[in-house]
């Protein structure tokens, strides 16, 4: 069995093919999914989808990087409040705070520093609530692997995901040495034939900590380019497929393994 852990069917492209969606899931294997939040709108879209597919079926809040960026300071508070209390009115379904973290790639031109800024703002006060509510924190990195190692440091967290894995060894390595409960999730990234670096650390890491994910809508399996346009749940099975071939482990243990740390991961009964 295959557990998607982060993905967002609730996205536009996606939201009117919920039925066809989950029936392509079940097909492929693909039993289970946290629907991740990134802002206001799409958390309460998140846990809606959630509550409908019901038992097989989560979600995480937050406010994604890229979002958070062009607020005002003051607004971090408010923010955190505000989500600690919808997070608190639905502690069944919300299994995970994020996703939040750092985004270099899309910052404003002039605007660089005030940007990390806050995005650094909002990280620091998602992983607080993170360990406040003992949830684990789903982070998103992209151009700022440093400042995130950094940060994860600083923030002592030590119980997160570093989601859409596309970084490379040296930078898992020290998070594997940072803490035992940091896990690696690969997306449809590891099927490309130009990333290298992503694969050689789907092929290194300890298997006991790593999940998959689609990122749906976002990032199709390249086995699958040209027949999905939009990424969906269902092609979890193709990051499977791809992270077997990269193991030294029989493909059985693989897909258990990675089961496993997806339900240990976000506290969910097998």
């Amino acid at each position: 069995m295959i557990f998607d852990t982060h993905c967002h069917a609730y996205w536009k492209g996606l939201e009117n093919r919920h039925p066809d969606i989950k029936a392509r899931m079940n097909s492929e294997g693909v039993m289970r999914s946290v629907q991740v939040g990134t802002d206001r709108d799409s958390n309460l879209k998140a846990l809606n989808l959630a509550r409908k597919w019901g038992g097989d079926t989560w979600c995480t809040a937050a406010l994604h990087p890229t979002s958070c960026q062009d607020l005002p300071g003051e607004a971090v508070s408010e923010w955190t409040a505000n989500l600690e209390s919808f997070i608190d009115a639905n502690r069944d379904k919300i299994v995970a705070v994020g996703e939040t973290g750092l985004d270099y790639y899309h910052l404003t031109k002039g605007r660089e520093q005030v940007q990390k800024q806050m995005q650094r703002a909002f990280f620091i006060a998602h992983a607080n609530l993170a360990v406040r509510l003992d949830l684990p924190l789903v982070i998103h990195t992209r151009d700022a692997a440093s400042d995130t190692v950094a940060l994860i440091r600083e923030c002592d967290m030590c119980r997160a995901v570093i989601h859409c894995f596309s970084e490379n060894s040296v930078f898992a390595e020290e998070m594997l040495a940072w803490s035992d409960n940091i896990y690696f999730s690969f997306s449809g990234i590891l099927t490309y034939q130009q990333a290298l670096a992503v694969q050689d650390a789907a092929r290194t890491l300890p298997l006991d900590r790593i999940l998959v994910e689609t990122d749906a809508p976002f990032l199709v399996p390249r086995a699958v380019t040209g027949r999905f346009q939009l990424n969906e749940p269902a092609c979890t099975r193709y990051v499977m497929e791809c992270l077997k071939e990269l193991r030294s482990e029989p493909g059985d243990v693989v897909e258990q393994t990675v089961w496993e740390n997806s339900n240990r991961f976000f506290g969910i009964a097998r």
